[in-house]
């Protein structure tokens, strides 16, 4: 219980620091409230926007854009190459395996070239 009260407390506390930094200036606004009461403390300025922009539609569609994490594809020749690398580094019992690998991989090259002939 007490995990999940800390969390949302974490929580509502980031949420208020980023609608104060918002509304501040300090970071663009994210919605017609928030520019509302960015020109309501600091009033607007004298310069004309493009009829475009006059009603900021784009505050009122939510994003498409959602945080996906990036995949990363691990190539079997981009491990070899950093093992070949640090070499000396490594315990024994590595080295052993990847030079292992690398023979497996040789030998079943070899076999993929014969094949194909």
């Amino acid at each position: 219980m007490k995990k999940t009260n800390v969390e949302n407390t974490q929580l509502k506390q980031d949420l208020l620091i980023q609608h104060a930094l918002r509304t501040g200036g300090f970071v663009f606004p994210q919605t017609v409230a928030e520019v509302e009461s960015f020109e309501k403390k600091f009033g607007t300025t004298d310069v004309q926007l493009p009829e475009e922009l006059q009603t900021p539609v784009f505050l009122n569609t939510p994003s498409k854009k959602t945080a996906r994490p990036k995949v990363i594809k691990i190539q079997q020749e981009n491990l070899a190459m950093a093992a070949r690398e640090e070499m000396g580094k490594l315990p024994k019992e590595l080295l052993s395996r990847i030079e292992n690998d690398i023979k497996e991989a040789d030998k079943k090259s070899k076999q993929k070239k014969a094949k194909k002939k």
